[in-house]
């Protein structure tokens, strides 16, 4: 009975080194097989993809670059105060300035239109007394009598 049992294991083993033995064959055939296979790695899609993310990233740059030069243009025209208002305030800055130089001019020179305006006044005075005691030579005999009267008394200051 035990060598039965063994010829049974013994036969079960042959028969499981057979099956392994065509495995065997098998997969030699199959490397075979797959050592004859050439792989060529195709990545023209992937080229293709890159190339055309490429593309619209220039044109996305472009398009900033074109907005950037845009607004550099509008920048450099753009001005705080326009032009008519800055005209007009170099204006008002000009008659301010000439209006200031004349009134400083006549500042200066207002001790000869004072004493101009003192003689030119006596003159107008004497001559409207002069007139005026033609006119009543009573009045000037008293005048002259206060005049001489006024000399005489001496001043007090």
């Amino acid at each position: 009975m035990g060598y039965k049992k063994l010829d049974e294991v013994m036969e079960l083993l042959t028969d499981e080194l057979d099956g392994f033995n065509k495995s065997i064959v098998r997969l030699e055939k199959l490397t075979q097989n797959t050592d004859n296979i050439k792989v060529i790695p195709d990545t023209t899609k992937i080229e293709r993809l890159l190339q055309e993310h490429l593309n619209s990233e220039k044109v996305n740059t472009e398009r900033l670059q074109e907005s950037v030069q845009i607004v550099t243009v509008q920048i450099s025209k753009a001005r705080l105060v326009p032009k008519i208002q800055q005209w007009i305030q170099y204006s008002i800055w000009f008659i301010s300035l000439v209006i200031i130089g004349y009134l400083a001019l006549q500042v200066s020179r207002i001790e000869e239109v004072q004493e101009r305006a003192f003689t030119e006044g006596g003159k107008e005075v004497i001559s409207d007394l002069r007139g005026y005691f033609d006119q009543n030579p009573g009045h000037y005999e008293s005048y002259r009598k206060w005049l001489t009267k006024k000399d005489s008394v001496p001043n007090r200051k």
